[in-house]
């Protein structure tokens, strides 16, 4: 029993029949549709049930014994049927005279389905009924496999599946079914039988039938492969053993399921098509015996499997000779001999297996072996558990494509052996190859970054005049210089050690070394490179954990390996360096500060275990080996999301004091403010390429641009979403976890090419790659290595086209507040005219309104974006006081404005065209004329305007068509409002309509 609980191959053996159990029982207790029929009637949830799904229609149909009936002859028989389970064998049936039904004879199915989608193409799947059957949908006879008869002279047996595609112009279904069976013992549905719509049934019967030939295809090739090495080889008995079972089980997959033999050669006869199907059915398991005992070592075993063998060929001989319905008496007795060999042989096996008899074969030659004999048990048990229960066809194909896995390794194990040492010596040989290509492929990429980073700030330094140099942006140039050229040399120090510690020639110069001054110099030299990626390094460092012992410049070859790395990780973090001591040790831990977010572990840690120096970056994969020769350990921690080094610590000398070191125990933080310079523009940088990101924000640093920073597409989308947008956009080709392609397409979805430029970074300049780029959407791209200068030209060309463009859409703006219709004008001049005969005050008050109208309207800047709400009512609120006089008690005006917003600033005639269309084109075509209804709210960081009216309306088609193309006499019109929103926000107004009841005009915008 120990042995059996530590064997990995029985406890998997064990956990696998368990699942396998598991999953029978969910398909036989709960796999089924939560529908059955009931009565003869099957009621779908919804018309809408079949959209997603095929509905097996399994339950009680209406049986009538005895009877071949049309439709028709049903509706008007007067006989009551039975009910019986579908499917099932229709044996016991009782008729209503109460006799009982046999096996052979013949009978009618009915079944009416309710809620079917109504004019929809649906199709009805129909696999196995015994042995003949006639479909009828809805009165219509649309299948039928061989020919239903009364008597056996009538009766043509065929058992073949097939499809019928109808349309139903009601919601419901019915359907008949004539069967007829005098060839087997029992009679009946013995398959489901499936409704869905067509495209659904079609696409699960060309699944299913593009996978039997794709079996049959893989398993012929391979039996004609042993076949060819029985025959031009050697004459092994076993490999002509081994073909046998490959032809006939592609003869089994050819004469079961969808029956493929019989839709290939519809005019092959019904006992020839029955006659191959058993012959394979029952020759393959006796080939099986024969090959389990051939390779077996105990004499029981072979015993009972030549037995079993021998029976089966008996039976194929009377399956040759005597008709179906003869030999077919015997078939379940002789399948029960199967099973029960299949479960003999498994216990045997077993058994020999615990007490390490193997035979003449290899311990991993005998698990195959075992896994053969138990997936051929496995697969018998699901043929006699589908005859009385449906099963899901995924399992049944799992079950036969693992079946053949299983003979396929045991057969191909023994030839690998011979070939294994010559396979592992050339795959050794191509991996060194191509770790010879990646590496220095690598090495010149991470030397040849810093290096234009160098030449560009150099170039920088030089074509700045001298009377003009500022002293304090040389020293910052500078620094750049020496941190990037650091960075460079320890680099090509991880390059060195490598080959060293590989020639074995690997020296180290251990002493005391003091962690404040060496954790101060790797932040100095990544410092910047933190900053561009929002990461703030702290330290916390006891006094006691100061001082190590280590080989200096080794040390800091492994901080900057690992800190580079976990700064390319993560962005807009807290990394914090932790020294801490732990009895003689000192442990230095560097990690994030915790909170909810993706564990970094399992991608350092595959890239700590890289074994070949052609990893991401040499010192990174050689990090752990530099600080096991310094006598210490190097720790990956996933969950807790930080490494650990732990080193020897070192103890104070000249008795130091504990208080000058003191100091350290503070925390600090490195964090340099980003340069506020002169230019605007905004450069969004999203790569996972921690060179490039380096490259660019040294670059573009340097020219006076802001820089944001993204790792991957999701972090790049929601800096995106954010209030201030970037300028540009440039992108990796290859930006995780999808690409930059996917990235640039959502870009495109939101802003167009002129809005905000994308800048593509690809490794190739091919036609290919060019088309990918501006097919996703980019402006231009640029290749690696990345040029100072082609990047620096590309990017001030694209943000002078977005400038211009800008301006352009300025003007435009300008053009669009300044249209004004003149028709209002006269047609307040005409009702003041006519007030000046009739009503002279009131005339003179409207005469102010129609000046302050003016006035407000013709001192608008067009060039200013923005008004206060208080001017833009002002206006409104003039333009009511005119339409109010024109109209009379016609209409009628109220104000829902919150106070509150008078110094909200918004776009100049954004409100007011709304309210002059609203009482234009609602309330003044309504002869008994309206309310206007104008209410102003701030909704947290928006405010929201809406405008209604109770006025003629229209259809909401016609309402929705405003914003699509121009309409005369509107005024400023809807969409000029709509444009200058979308310039602003970029929301589109809404808009609500209905004859008869009025409209309603819903636009938000920033509150600011």
């Amino acid at each position: 029993m120990r042995h059996i609980r530590t064997d990995r191959f029985l406890l998997g053996l064990g956990i696998m029949t368990l699942l396998l159990v598991l999953v029978l029982l969910q398909q036989i207790i709960g796999g089924r549709e939560m529908i059955t029929a009931k009565q003869g009637i099957l009621t779908l949830p919804g018309v809408e049930w079949l959209d997603k799904r095929v509905v097996s229609l399994d339950g009680e149909w209406a049986f009538y014994p005895n009877q071949l009936l049309s439709p028709e002859e049903i509706r008007q028989a007067k006989a009551r049927p039975v009910f019986i389970h579908v499917p099932g064998n229709w044996n016991e049936a009782q008729h209503k005279n109460g006799d009982i039904m046999t096996g052979k004879g013949y009978g009618t199915y009915r079944l009416l389905v309710r809620n079917v989608p109504p004019n929809e193409p649906l199709a009805i799947a129909k696999r196995y009924v015994r042995f003949s059957d006639a479909m009828y949908v809805n009165g219509q006879l649309l299948g039928r496999s061989g020919q239903p008869g009364s008597s056996v002279e009538t009766y043509q047996p065929r058992n073949v599946p097939y499809t019928v595609y109808f349309h139903s112009e009601g919601t419901e279904v019915e359907i008949v079914l004539q069967v007829a069976n005098f060839d087997f013992h029992s009679g009946g549905i013995n398959g489901a039988i499936d409704l869905g719509l067509s495209q659904h049934i079609e696409a699960r019967t060309i699944l299913q039938s593009g996978l039997e030939l794709l079996t049959i295809g893989i398993v012929l090739i391979l039996g004609l492969l042993f076949f060819y090495l029985y025959v031009r080889l050697h004459r092994d008995g076993l490999q002509l053993l081994y073909g046998l079972f490959f032809i006939g089980f592609a003869l089994i997959v050819f004469t079961n399921g969808e029956r493929l033999l019989l839709q290939f050669f519809p005019e092959m006869p019904f006992e020839a098509a029955f006659k191959l199907k058993y012959i394979a059915v029952y020759s393959v398991p006796a080939i099986v015996f024969v090959i389990v005992s051939r390779i077996a070592a105990r004499l029981m075993i072979r015993r009972w499997l030549q037995a079993a063998s021998a029976l089966l060929a008996l039976y194929v001989t009377l399956v040759v000779l005597l008709p179906f319905h003869m030999y077919s008496y015997a078939q379940d007795s002789i399948y029960l001999v199967i099973l029960f060999t299949y479960v003999a042989a498994s216990v045997m096996l077993l058994s020999q297996y615990v007490r390490g008899e193997y035979g003449s074969i290899t311990k991993a030659q005998f698990q195959l072996l075992i896994t053969c004999v138990w997936m051929m048990l496995i697969n018998s048990v699901l043929a006699i558990v589908v005859v009385w229960n449906p099963l899901s066809q995924i399992l049944l194909n799992g079950a036969t494509l693992l079946l053949l896995g299983a003979f396929a390794m045991l057969i191909v194990y023994q030839y690998v052996g011979a070939y294994d040492s010559m396979r592992k010596l050339a795959h050794q040989l191509q991996l060194a190859d191509k770790a010879k290509d990646e590496f220095l492929l690598l090495t010149s990429h991470e030397l040849n970054s810093p290096l234009h980073s160098i030449l560009h700030l150099s170039k920088s330094l030089l074509g700045s005049p001298l009377r003009q140099t500022d002293e304090i942006g040389i020293r910052e140039k500078l620094q750049l210089i020496r941190n990037t050229a650091h960075r460079m040399s320890n680099h090509v120090n991880d390059l060195i050690d490598m080959s060293r510690f590989k020639e074995g020639s690997m020296k180290l110069e251990m002493g005391m070394v003091d962690l404040v001054s060496s954790i101060s110099v790797v932040v100095e030299v990544l410092g910047f490179l933190a900053n561009g990626k929002g990461i703030v390094l702290m330290r916390e460092i006891e006094p006691e954990a100061r001082y190590i012992m280590a080989d200096e410049s080794r040390l800091q070859q492994v901080l900057y390996s690992i800190v580079y790395h976990m700064i390319g990780q993560r962005s807009h973090r807290e990394l914090i360096f932790e020294c801490l001591k732990q009895d003689e040790n000192v442990r230095i831990i560097l990690r994030y500060k915790p909170r909810l977010a993706e564990p970094i572990g399992a991608r350092m840690e595959e890239a700590f275990s890289a074994k070949e120096p052609s990893s991401v970056a040499a010192g990174l994969s050689f990090a752990p080996e530099l600080v096991r020769l310094m006598g210490g350990t190097l720790l990956i921690h996933d969950a807790e999301e930080y490494i650990q080094i732990e080193l020897k610590s070192a103890k104070m000398v000249d008795g130091e004091a504990l208080s000058e070191v003191a100091a350290a125990r503070a925390k600090h933080e490195w964090h340099g403010e980003r340069s506020q310079s002169a230019a605007s523009a905004v450069v969004l940088i999203a790569t996972a390429d921690l060179a490039d990101m380096e490259h660019l924000s040294t670059l573009l640093s340097t020219e006076g641009f802001q820089m944001m920073f993204a790792g991957s597409d999701t972090e790049a989308q929601k800096l995106l979403e954010r209030q201030r947008q970037p300028d540009l956009v440039i992108v990796d080709a290859l930006l995780p976890p999808a690409t930059g392609y996917a990235l640039c397409k959502r870009i495109r979805n939101d802003f167009t090419q002129a809005e905000l430029p994308v800048l593509f970074i690809n490794m190739r300049s091919t036609p290919a790659d060019v088309e990918a780029c501006m097919r996703a959407g980019g402006n231009d791209f640029i290749t690696r290595p990345l040029d100072a200068g082609e990047i620096l030209v590309r990017v001030h060309t694209l943000l002078g086209m977005k400038r211009l463009v800008k301006e352009a859409a300025s003007n435009e703006m300008a053009f669009l507040r300044s249209q004004i219709k003149p028709h209002f004008l006269y047609n307040a001049l005409g009702t003041i005219m006519s007030l000046c005969f009739t009503d002279g005050p009131r005339a003179g008050e409207l005469l102010g309104s129609f000046s302050r109208y003016l006035r407000i309207l013709f001192h608008l800047d067009n060039s200013e974006e923005t008004i206060p709400l208080s001017k833009e009512m002002e206006l409104v609120r003039a333009y009511v006081e005119i339409e109010r006089e024109r109209f009379g008690s016609r209409l009628q005006v109220e104000f829902d404005v919150d106070d509150t917003l008078n110094s909200c600033k918004i776009m100049p005639l954004l409100i007011e065209p709304l309210v002059e269309n609203a009482i234009r084109h609602g309330v003044s075509k309504k002869i008994s004329g309206g309310t206007v209804r104008l209410s102003i709210q701030r909704l947290e960081e928006m405010v929201q305007v809406v405008v209604e009216d109770d006025g003629v309306g229209m259809p909401q088609q016609q309402a929705q068509a405003l914003w699509n193309k121009r309409t005369g006499g509107h005024g400023i019109g809807l969409q000029n409002v709509q444009r200058r929103l979308k310039h602003l926000s970029g929301q589109e107004p809404s808009i609500s309509s209905e004859p008869g009841a009025g409209t309603k005009v819903t636009i938000m915008f920033p509150f600011q």
